[in-house]
């Protein structure tokens, strides 16, 4: 579908297990996304390792991302990048790792991708964040190769010159700090 957010009539929930997730497509990463939200994402915010929120149309899933806490801690392979986020703090409040808010999953439906939904989840991930009634100084994301130059756009820039072993993600990072008021 072509358009905007503004065009579509959507909402926010929680996911849950009476939401009808069996309709969504997201073809990327080879399904992976598809199979989060309809294996994993329950049995997730049961072991409260990630809650998944979903925007709708029509009671239809077309959107969600799972937040979880995270840091951001010190690489001793990479001290140059650290070196770099570290002078974003002062001095005397200098530490070996700082709190985090991560993004575990972005996923928009086939059918609405390219119309404004992933933006809108990271400008609410970001809102979130700053309303945590807890110390989060950072957003994080493991962005898959291709959705890298995406974060970048929105502000995210790389945690290392490597991309994560384990699963070829790119680790990335949002400092809170940087949009925070003096």
């Amino acid at each position: 579908m072509f358009g905007s957010v503004d065009d579509f009539e959507w909402g926010w929930d929680i996911l849950n297990e009476s939401t009808s997730v069996d309709d969504f497509m997201c073809s990327k990463s080879e399904h992976h996304f598809e199979h989060f939200l309809k294996d994993l994402a329950i049995l997730y915010q049961g072991e409260r390792l990630a809650i998944t929120y979903v925007i709708l149309i029509d009671n239809k899933v077309i959107a969600y991302y799972s937040l979880a806490t995270d840091k951001v801690a010190m690489n001793d392979e990479e001290k140059s990048f650290w070196n770099k986020l570290a002078k974003k703090i002062p001095n005397n409040k200098r530490r070996s790792s700082y709190p985090a808010l991560k993004l575990c999953q972005l996923a928009v439906d086939d059918n609405y991708a390219a119309n404004g939904f992933g933006k809108l989840i990271i400008n609410r991930t970001i809102k979130m964040a700053l309303d945590l009634k807890v110390g989060c100084r950072f957003v994080t994301v493991d962005a898959l190769p291709d959705a890298e130059s995406f974060y970048e756009k929105m502000g995210f820039a790389r945690l290392s010159k490597k991309p994560n072993p384990k699963n070829d993600t790119i680790p990335m990072y949002f400092d809170l700090g940087a949009i925070l008021p003096d």
